[in-house]
């Protein structure tokens, strides 16, 4: 066999293994969001809008497996969603002071045969928690 048919052969069985790029089109991501519930019997994407949570929908993602992904326990078939999310600011930190904006922050999911398993600390709060979602002055949704 040339070395052209080898290299051939290779870099097919490399692309079938290869993973597909992260979808970032907010359409699955916020399905998948809508997939996921709560204990107060609404889905994630539905408690994220009542906390005012706002997802940046530019920096979020969600990606079907084709191969593991041990980083994040995910086996091929699984998948994977990343929502980066902006908080309205905590109360009045001190006599005057406004508390800074909290935006950026990870909310992470394995979804493995339609079983939503939250990741990040947001994911488990989001999917997880009763009322009040952080404290009684701040996201008592």
């Amino acid at each position: 066999m040339s070395k052209k048919a080898i290299a051939v052969m290779c870099l097919a069985a490399f692309a079938t293994q290869a993973q597909a790029a992260p979808v970032t089109d907010w359409k699955p991501i916020s399905k998948a969001l809508d997939g996921i519930t709560t204990p107060l019997g609404i889905s994630v994407l539905k408690r994220m809008a009542r906390c005012e949570i706002v997802p940046e929908k530019q920096n979020s993602w969600i990606d079907n497996l084709t191969v593991a992904k041990p980083d994040y326990g995910a086996k091929a078939g699984d998948t994977i969603v990343m929502v980066k999310l902006d908080f309205p600011p905590m109360p009045v930190v001190g006599p005057g002071k406004a508390a800074p904006p909290i935006t950026g922050q990870p909310g992470l999911w394995v979804i493995s045969k339609g079983v939503a398993s939250p990741i990040s600390q947001w994911a488990i709060s989001l999917q997880k928690r009763t009322v009040p979602l952080a404290h009684d002055s701040w996201l008592n949704c």
